[in-house]
């Protein structure tokens, strides 16, 4: 874990090097500067979490120190030292930004624990500003669904997780695409220490290469044409908490570099910067690729798979696990039930028999997906097989009916038409309440509705 970075700065050199020395034993990571120059030569050149900044020194006093520290970009939390006893002089400096002060002589308790006060603070104002600029909020839809199993391969790895999540180690998940890489690396992140702070999530397949640095490590107000303020990247909004990166395979040459100086060293750089920052991150990683066979290939570096592959846990598919088949169809369907306001939504034997039988090489998602379509498409509660549309399926005809090849799969866009069109329709036509049984806005209902006029249009009785 990340030990408190604190600048002690001071014109006495005695009680400096006192302070800086007890700070060290105490599990901080101390330096010393001399004066209010050098403490902000020393603050332009790296990160610090809390500055203890004397009052009164030759040169620049600390008030004027003061006031050129809040004018940096991510300053530290600043404790002033005072010998004046009146309150005057303490409340001055807060006026000006300073976070508290203390006054000397301090004991080594009360330091301590305004130190550790004000790097809290800074934690999560920091943190909180990465997840404003860099982390849309989380929707109702995005939720990832839970990690639901009934096999003993998955039951062996679930164990192997949560012997994960109490460590701080890097984990690399591997599996094919639709296993749930994703579902585990939230489940390890939720029991470990730093569950009660957010996930961050990189899909790093879908980042531009030529964004990706500045995505990632965020970047300086003029580093590049078009940068005209700082931006804030997802390692600061993951500080303290948990980065997934998930199809770390595709991770661009450049930042493999990088990304293995974070994980070696706790330190970045926001491009066109010359300042080290400090990064508390603990980094789960996933892939459907061969990671080995491509180091082997030169595709991806030795050193980082390395770094990556120290805790290593694999996902079998679905149709090596198919017990857990009943566990997750149930899962989805309670899913739907509550989202389709269905709750005698059920399958028919025959399309259990063919959710058993079949081999998933979508896995997990694909099985989601099916079950989904088939809920929004069909106005009964129980579903037949061939309302699944599985490859394979054949939907069955009158007697004597000559066969015609099944339809293709609908689009989403189609899907999303016809549950709208229908939902109104149970509705009554009432748009409020189709809005609100939808989740979606009244506004966004019109929307769409307008949309559905300028194109084909669809039979709304037919749809319910």
């Amino acid at each position: 874990m990340r030990k408190t970075r604190v600048l002690v700065v001071d014109d006495d050199q005695l009680l400096r090097q006192l302070v800086t020395d007890q700070l060290t034993r105490s599990g901080f990571e101390a330096a010393a500067a001399a004066s209010g120059e050098e403490a902000l030569a020393a603050l332009q050149a790296s990160d610090y979490d809390v500055a203890l900044l004397d009052i009164r020194m030759a040169g620049m006093s600390g008030l004027d120190a003061l006031r050129e520290i809040r004018q940096l970009d991510d300053p530290p939390e600043v404790i002033m030292l005072t010998a004046d006893t009146s309150l005057g002089t303490g409340l001055e400096a807060m006026r000006y930004g300073a976070y508290d002060y203390l006054t000397k002589p301090a004991t080594l308790d009360e330091m301590e624990a305004l130190i550790r006060k004000a790097d809290e603070k800074r934690r999560l104002v920091r943190q909180n500003a990465g997840l404003r600029a860099a982390v849309r909020a989380p929707q109702a839809e995005d939720a990832l669904p839970a990690l639901v199993y009934a096999s003993e391969a998955m039951k062996g790895l679930v164990t192997l997780a949560e012997t994960a999540a109490r460590l701080d180690s890097t984990v690399i998940i591997t599996g094919e695409s639709g296993t749930g890489k994703d579902v585990l690396a939230r489940f390890i992140h939720q029991r470990s220490a730093r569950g009660d702070a957010p996930m961050i999530t990189v899909n790093c397949g879908a980042l531009p290469e030529s964004l990706f640095e500045s995505e990632f490590f965020g970047h300086e107000r003029g580093a590049f044409t078009g940068a005209a303020g700082l931006k804030r990247g997802l390692i600061e909004a993951a500080d303290g908490s948990t980065l997934f990166l998930d199809e770390v395979g595709e991770l661009p040459a450049a930042v493999q570099v990088k990304l293995l100086h974070l994980l070696e060293q706790g330190h970045y750089r926001r491009v066109g910067s010359t300042r080290d920052r400090a990064a508390d991150v603990r980094v789960i990683a996933a892939t459907n690729r061969n990671l080995a066979q491509d180091v082997q290939q030169q595709r991806f570096r030795a050193d980082l798979f390395y770094r990556l592959n120290v805790i290593s846990l694999h996902v079998p598919p679905l149709r090596e696990r198919r017990e857990d088949i009943p566990a997750l169809v149930e899962h989805f369907l309670a899913l739907y039930r509550t989202r389709f306001g269905r709750p005698a939504l059920a399958l028919a034997p025959d399309a259990e028999r063919r959710l058993a039988a079949y081999d998933w090489p979508g896995n997990v998602r694909e099985l989601r997906n099916t079950l989904e379509r088939a809920a929004a498409l069909t106005t009964g509660d129980t579903l037949a097989a061939e309302q699944l549309l599985l490859p394979g399926a054949r939907a069955s005809a009158p007697a004597g009916a000559q066969a015609v090849a099944p339809h293709a799969p609908p689009t989403l866009e189609e899907l999303e038409r016809q549950h709208i069109l229908r939902v109104l329709s149970e509705q009554g036509g009432n748009r409020e309440r189709a809005a609100a049984v939808l989740g979606i806005s009244t506004r966004t209902l019109y929307r769409k509705l307008r949309e559905y006029e300028g194109g084909p249009q669809a039979d709304t009785s037919a749809a319910s």
